[in-house]
């Protein structure tokens, strides 16, 4: 779909997007926990993992002056992130099934992330979609950070992070993929799941370069631009575009809202920012961006004085800097 592989034939689906095969082998095989509570823990694990195992599936291709370098990288994040990390965690969540009343009362989402954009924004963008309302604690200083770090929140070290039904879930798509389901923003059935997550993920590989697009040196960015505006004309939006038009109906999938569409049209509106005639060709995004900017839920959210985060300015991108060092 998107000119990539690996693409796996199953089940008369030709699918592609890593997650989205491992998702839905997974789910078909009874492999994706008994409930979404179950299945948003395995996927906060296997981002993890996914986060060190990619600087390992890369290593054999660097230039061999960058593997010394990526070496004691890979094994730093190791010994001192990762398999700590799984050496305290698991046992813990065993021990919340044996005692589920030390379990952390529901009630709104919080949201732990600098105030800006960067990978909170598309939690945001679907809560939204939800109608969830949901609140944000903000990270000003690097003693900010080293707190939730200390205190245990962070599984991995990292943010964003979101407090949600008695869970500190991290990992942006482990976040994502349980409000979907919470949320029925998922499909009716694992197919229809499988094609969302495929979309997601293209969406999200694209989203991705706009999204570290502000960071870049002022150097960087022009190529980077061309890059984007490339992508998105010539493979991700003629793929969406042929998506709807194959079935001519309202949404991605199933003729209804999922969290593919909010991702989508997130997507789009981020890149109008950078080029207002980029969706020129694509009637028919155009016209999905339309329908679900119309729907209650997404009208407030794109008003003014809501929740949503404007473009990363030179402002936010310091504070970021010295957020994260």
């Amino acid at each position: 779909m998107f000119q990539q592989v690996p693409m796996v034939e199953i089940d008369g689906m030709k699918l592609v997007q890593t997650r989205a095969i491992l998702n839905y082998i997974a789910a078909k095989y009874n492999l994706y926990g008994k409930d979404i509570k179950e299945r948003a823990l395995i996927d906060m694990y296997s981002e993890g993992m996914t986060d060190l195992n990619e600087m390992v599936l890369l290593y054999p291709y660097l230039p061999s002056r960058d593997k010394d370098g990526r070496l004691t990288q890979i094994k730093e994040k190791s010994r001192n992130r990762y398999f700590p990390a799984f050496e305290k965690k698991i046992p813990l969540a065993q021990k919340r099934e044996e005692n589920p009343d030390t379990a952390i009362m529901a009630g709104k989402p919080i949201l732990h992330y600098f105030d800006g954009r960067g990978r909170m924004e598309s939690i945001r963008w679907l809560l939204a979609a939800a109608g969830v309302e949901f609140e944000e604690k903000f990270l000003k200083t690097r003693e900010d950070l080293e707190k939730l770090r200390n205190d245990g929140s962070l599984m991995f070290q990292q943010v964003p992070m979101v407090e949600i039904d008695g869970m500190k879930l991290v990992q942006t798509k482990a976040i994502l993929n349980y409000i979907a389901a919470k949320h029925n923003l998922y499909g009716k059935d694992i197919k229809e799941r499988a094609l969302i997550d495929m979309y997601s993920e293209g969406v999200a590989d694209l989203n991705e370069m706009i999204l570290y697009y502000p960071f870049l040196p002022p150097g960087d960015k022009d190529g980077r631009l061309a890059q984007i505006k490339e992508k998105a004309r010539n493979r991700y939006f003629p793929a969406f575009e042929k998506v709807l038009k194959s079935h001519g109906q309202d949404y991605l999938v199933g003729n209804r809202l999922s969290k593919a569409d909010v991702h989508l049209t997130e997507l789009l509106y981020h890149t109008e920012e950078l080029d207002s005639t980029i969706l020129a060709n694509f009637p028919l995004l155009k016209a999905l961006r339309t329908r679900v900017s119309n729907l209650p839920t997404m009208k407030k959210f794109l008003q003014p004085g809501s929740q949503r985060k404007p473009f990363d300015d030179e402002k936010c991108v310091e504070s970021v800097k010295k957020i994260f060092s």
